[in-house]
C-alpha cells in the first residue's frame, strides 16, 4: 500500500496508488446521522412530536384542547396521545421562534405583492420570542437579513430583495455570512444569539450545482438546505416561501416528496405564496387546456375494455401533465402537507399573514408512541382530529420510516438503501466506480478540499424505450465522511435520473458521471464511505478508504496532483473561488488513471502551488517520472507569477503517444526558500 502525500495540509488517501476514488461531500451539508437526537422521534422510547394549530370555524386559535380530545393515526393505526401541551405564553418564551422569509426569482408584478405580504407580517404584533431572517433564491441561495426582531432592518432586507436589483445580493449575502461566523467563534456573545447565527449558517449551506440545470431543482434543494439547517433548534419553525409556482418534473419527485418528509421531521411548517396576486383566465389556460383534452380523451374511451388502448394511455398521460402545469398545485402540497397552508389568488395578504404570526407563537404538541416495527424507508402517513365541533386542524401529514442511525433532517429514501448498503457485511460491489478526497487548499487549521466521485457509465444499465425511441438510467451517489471516532461529519449525495433519444445511447454510455463538492475539514485521522446504486440494473457498489489531514508548517504549499479528463476554455460563468480552473478555462478532473497511447494523447496533470508571501525567494518546481521505482525522467518546472488570490495553477503535459506502456509515477516537488511541499499521481499508459 502506498500513500499519497502532499506535504503541508495533507489529505493522505491510505490506498493504492491511482485507485482513489470518491464522491463529493460538501462541508455546506454536514449532517452527522445519529449524531444527535432527533426531535421528531427519539431514538429511547421512539416518540413522535407532532406540532399542529387548531382553529374555530371563525379563524380564531383554539386554546383549551385537553389530551382526551385529539386522535393521531400513523400509517393507518390510532395511537394514544402520551402528553399534550400548549406552547402559547410563556411557555412559548422560553423558545425562540424562527420565521425564515424565502424570496424566489419574482416578477415586477410579483414583487409588489410579495413586498406588501412580507412587511404586513414583519411589522404585526409579534411575540417576543419570535425572530425573523430574510433569504433569497436565485443564481444561489442567498441571506439579506440573518434572524432578528429588529422590524425596521427586516424591511430594509425585504425592500432590498424585491427591488429586482439581483446584482447586489452576492456581496451584501457574504457580508452577513461573515458576521455570523463571527458571532458563532465569538468567546463572549449570548448563547442564544450563537445558537440562531449557527442555525442561519447551517441553513445556507447549500450545494450550488444543484441549481445549474434548471430553475425548479434549485428552488428544491434551497428549501431543503433552509429546512435542515433548522432541524437543531427545537420546537415549531417557519417557512414563508414567495414564488410564482412550481412545474415539478417527473425526476424531480422524489427529492420534491422529501421536503415535506424533512420538514415534518425538524417541526418546520412551509407557508407557500403564489405572488401573482388575483389569476385571470388565460393565466390558467394551459392547465386547464390539457384537463379538456385528457377529459375528452378518456370520454371517448370508456366503453373499452381487457387491454389498455393507446387513447386511454394518451388520456393518462394528458391527465398528469395537466397536473404538472398546474404550477399552484406543488406550492399547496408543501403548505398542506407540512401543517401549514397556501395563500394565493390575492393581492391583498395581510389577513392570512397574520395568521401565520399567530401560529409561529402558539401551537400544540402532541406525543406518541408509533409503534414502528420495521424501518423500511416507507413514507408513513399521519393524520390527527380532534373530538370538537367546527374545527380546522393544521397538521402535518407524514414522514419517512427510517432508522436512527440513517435520519437526517433531508434524508431521501435513495440513501436510505445506499445508508443500508454501507453497512453490509461484506459491503457490496456490483457496481464499478472510483471515489477520493482531494487537496485544494492546505492551511494552519483547516484543508480545503474536494471529495469526488466518478462512476463510467459503460458499467451502467440503460432501459431502451423502443415505443418512444427513448433509453432512460438512474445512478445515485451518497458519501459519509467518519472521524477518527467513527462519527458522521460529512454527509452528502446526488441523484442522477437520465432520459435522452436513442440516437445519443452510444454517446451516453461511453461517458463519465464525475460528482465533486467541496469538503473542509480541521486536522486529524479519516474514513469516506461510498456507495453508488444503479436503480435500473437494481446493483449497488460501495467504497471505503482512509486519509489524514495533517497541519500546514510554515512556507509554500500545493494542492493535490489532479489528473485531466477535460479542458474547457475561456469558460462562462468561472466562478473566482473555483478551484479546477487553468487561464480562464475550467478543468474536468478524472479519478481513472489511465491513458490510451494513440496519436495526439495527452498525459496531462494539474496542480496549484500557494507561495508564502513571507519569503523572499520565487518558488521553483521539479517533475520527476518513475516506473518500478526507478526515476526514468526528470523536468525543471517554469512557473508562472501568482494570480490575484496568491495561486498558481499549472498544467504538466506528456505527449501520450510517445510514451512506452508502463504504470507511471509523477512526483511534483515545489520548493521556496527552505520549504517544500510535493505530491504524486501515478497514471497508466496502455496500449490501444
Amino acid at each position: 500500500m502506498k500513500r499519497i502525500r502532499i506535504s503541508g495540509l495533507t489529505l493522505g488517501l491510505l490506498a493504492a496508488a491511482g485507485m482513489t476514488h470518491g464522491q463529493p461531500a460538501s462541508t455546506a451539508q454536514l449532517i452527522a446521522a445519529g449524531q444527535q437526537s432527533d426531535p421528531a422521534l427519539s431514538s429511547a422510547a421512539e416518540e413522535v412530536v407532532q406540532d399542529f394549530v387548531v382553529r374555530d370555524k371563525r379563524g380564531r386559535l383554539v386554546k383549551d384542547l385537553k389530551a382526551g380530545e385529539v386522535k393521531v393515526a400513523d400509517d393507518g393505526a390510532e395511537h394514544r396521545v402520551t402528553a399534550l401541551r400548549l406552547v402559547d405564553g410563556a411557555e412559548a418564551g422560553q423558545r425562540i421562534g424562527l420565521v425564515t422569509l424565502v424570496f424566489e426569482r419574482l416578477g415586477n408584478a410579483a414583487r409588489r405583492v410579495a413586498r406588501d405580504a412580507a412587511e404586513s407580517l414583519v411589522k404585526g404584533e409579534q411575540a417576543q420570542n419570535v425572530q425573523f431572517a430574510v433569504v433569497a433564491v436565485d443564481s444561489q441561495l442567498f441571506v439579506l437579513q440573518e434572524f432578528t426582531t429588529d422590524k425596521e432592518a427586516l424591511k430594509r432586507a425585504i425592500g432590498r430583495v424585491t427591488n429586482g436589483q439581483y446584482a447586489t445580493y452576492a456581496v451584501e449575502s457574504e457580508r452577513i455570512k461573515k458576521s455570523l461566523k463571527e458571532t458563532v467563534a465569538s468567546a463572549d456573545g449570548a448563547p442564544a444569539q450563537k445558537k440562531t447565527a449557527q442555525v442561519m449558517l447551517d441553513m445556507l449551506q447549500f450545494n450550488s450545482s444543484y441549481g445549474r440545470e434548471e430553475a425548479t431543482r434549485m428552488s428544491i434543494f434551497s428549501l431543503l438546505s433552509l429546512v435542515r439547517g433548522q432541524y437543531s433548534m427545537a420546537g415549531r419553525k417557519s417557512i414563508v416561501y414567495f414564488s410564482e409556482g412550481m412545474e415539478v418534473p417527473t425526476h424531480l419527485d422524489e427529492p420534491f416528496r422529501s421536503i415535506p418528509s424533512a420538514a415534518n421531521r425538524g417541526n418546520v411548517a412551509i407557508y407557500t405564496v403564489d405572488a401573482r396576486g388575483v389569476q385571470t383566465s388565460s393565466q390558467n389556460a394551459g392547465s386547464e387546456d390539457l384537463a379538456k383534452a385528457a377529459k375528452l380523451t378518456g370520454d371517448a374511451t370508456t366503453a373499452t375494455s381487457g387491454a389498455v388502448s393507446k387513447d386511454e394511455l394518451q388520456a393518462s398521460d394528458l391527465a398528469e401533465n395537466s397536473m404538472r402545469k398546474n404550477i399552484q398545485l406543488p406550492l399547496q402540497t408543501l403548505a398542506e402537507s407540512t401543517g401549514a397552508f397556501l395563500m394565493s389568488d390575492s393581492n391583498d395578504l395581510s389577513k392570512p399573514m397574520r395568521q401565520v404570526s399567530e401560529e409561529a407563537a402558539s401551537y400544540y404538541e402532541a406525543v406518541y408512541h408509533p409503534g414502528i416495527g420495521s424501518y423500511d424507508g416507507r413514507f408513513r402517513k399521519t393524520q390527527v382530529e380532534v373530538a370538537r365541533k367546527d374545527t380546522v386542524v393544521h397538521a402535518r401529514l407524514g414522514y419517512f420510516s427510517l432508522p436512527v442511525t440513517a435520519r437526517g433532517p433531508a434524508l431521501m429514501p435513495f440513501e436510505f438503501a445506499l445508508t443500508k448498503a454501507l453497512g453490509m457485511n461484506p459491503m457490496p460491489k456490483d457496481v464499478e466506480f472510483r471515489s477520493a478526497a482531494l487537496v485544494v487548499r492546505p492551511g494552519p487549521t483547516e484543508a480545503k478540499g474536494l471529495v469526488v466521485v466518478e462512476v463510467p457509465m459503460s458499467g451502467i444499465k440503460f432501459t431502451e424505450h423502443l415505443d418512444t425511441k427513448t433509453f432512460s438510467s438512474r445512478v445515485s451517489l451518497l458519501a459519509l465522511v467518519k472521524d477518527a471516532k467513527g462519527e458522521v461529519v460529512a454527509k452528502v449525495s446526488s441523484d442522477l435520473p437520465r432520459r435522452g433519444p436513442l440516437a445519443l445511447l452510444p454517446q451516453a454510455r461511453a461517458g463519465n458521471y464525475i460528482y465533486k463538492e467541496p469538503l473542509n475539514l480541521p486536522p486529524g485521522r479519516y474514513t469516506l464511505e461510498t456507495a453508488v446504486m444503479d436503480h435500473e440494473a437494481g446493483t449497488v457498489g460501495t467504497r471505503k478508504s482512509s486519509y489524514v489531514v495533517t497541519p500546514k508548517a510554515q512556507g509554500v504549499a500545493m494542492s493535490s496532483l489532479y489528473l485531466v479528463r477535460n479542458f474547457q476554455a475561456n469558460a462562462k460563468d468561472l466562478d473566482p473561488n473555483e478551484p479546477l480552473q487553468y487561464q480562464g478555462g475550467r478543468i474536468t478532473a478524472t479519478l481513472g488513471g489511465q491513458v490510451l497511447a494513440v496519436k495526439g494523447a495527452q498525459m496531462s496533470t494539474f496542480f496549484v502551488v500557494y507561495p508564502d508571501p513571507a519569503i523572499a525567494e520565487k518558488p521553483v518546481a521539479e517533475a520527476e517520472f518513475s516506473v518500478d521505482g526507478k526515476v526514468i525522467a526528470k523536468s525543471a518546472l517554469p512557473l508562472p507569477a501568482p494570480d490575484a488570490q496568491g495561486r498558481i495553477a499549472y498544467v504538466l503535459s506528456s505527449p501520450a503517444e510517445s510514451m512506452p506502456p508502463a504504470t507511471y509515477l509523477i512526483h511534483v516537488i515545489v520548493k521556496q526558500g527552505n520549504s517544500t511541499a510535493d505530491g504524486m499521481a501515478q497514471v497508466q499508459i496502455a496500449a490501444r
